[in-house]
């Protein structure tokens, strides 16, 4: 039976996933089924699930036929069924589009700071490990999966680039942002966090001058040397980093650096998580 190591970082708006073959993203809005009058795509993205009994679609058509205006489950934990839905659909993405045929696999996924704990992790693993039977467009597919690790968020993105010893790590979500610190290459949990609001929460959500002074604000409370440089990843990072340059003058970009046997490829912000718990599931599983 074909194997295949993966990272699945399934965020509430967008699913990226890494692996050997390549890596893949998509929108991971998801809405209840109903019966369609007019059976028209809104993109190639666009499918039908039914997972543990529940149908519906997944991908822009759920953004856009929604009937509660929002498909998205926000907070400090993951371990809920939306993730799950997500995280088959993200497998099912990734072995059609790559390596049609694998049935097993070892998978790294990603839990917010504050919720990467051992009873939210234990949840996630219990919720993604084993045999799953499910349907996508009326297919049946089934696949194993062997192992489950749990990551942190924005400490994972740390090992998608070569960031030193030390690395202050802002991770920009749609629900939530996580604020890590590493030195000596390893998690300091005292300075590290998960703050409740991300870009789809906020009310006014072009409003980037405002967002970066809420996560200056909270970050007053982890002490971070406002001198010390900032690494920032996630989908607007390139819109959040200037304004975000007026607290902590020393903001970059995260690029995360794609290793692919001899092959690098240099990849947008919002892959940091997926490439450095990819880079991770590497030295787990080998």
């Amino acid at each position: 039976m074909a194997k295949e190591i993966l990272m699945l970082d399934c965020g509430n708006n967008g699913g990226k996933t890494v692996g050997w073959h390549g890596y893949d993203y998509f929108k991971t809005n998801i809405c209840d089924w109903f019966e369609r009058n007019i059976d028209e795509k809104f993109s190639e993205d666009d499918l039908e699930f039914e997972i543990d009994g529940k149908r519906g679609f997944a991908g822009p058509i759920a953004e856009y036929e929604n009937e509660f205006g929002g498909s998205s489950i926000y907070g400090d934990s993951k371990a809920h069924g939306d993730m799950k839905i997500r995280a088959l659909i993200s497998v099912h993405r990734y072995v059609e589009k790559f390596c049609p045929g694998t049935k097993e696999l070892y998978i790294v996924t990603g839990q917010p700071i504050k919720g990467h704990v051992k009873e939210e992790k234990e949840k996630i693993q219990d919720m993604l490990g084993g045999r799953h039977v499910f349907g996508i467009n009326g297919e049946q597919k089934e696949i194993i999966i062997q192992d489950v690790k749990v990551g942190a968020e924005g400490s994972m993105a740390y090992w998608a680039a070569d960031l030193g010893d030390d690395a202050l790590i802002v991770d920009i979500g749609s629900g939530t942002v996580n604020a890590a610190e590493i030195r000596d290459r390893k998690h300091i949990n005292r300075s590290s966090d998960t703050f409740n609001f991300g870009t789809d929460t906020i009310s006014q959500k072009d409003n980037y001058d405002s967002l970066a002074r809420g996560v200056a604000v909270n970050l007053t409370k982890l002490k971070w040397n406002r001198k010390t440089m900032v690494h920032v990843c996630g989908g607007i990072a390139e819109k959040f980093d200037n304004s975000f340059k007026e607290y902590y003058q020393n903001t970059k970009m995260l690029i995360p650096k794609y290793k692919q046997k001899a092959k690098i490829t240099l990849l947008h912000p919002v892959y940091a998580n997926a490439v450095g718990g990819f880079e991770l599931a590497k030295r787990i599983y080998k």
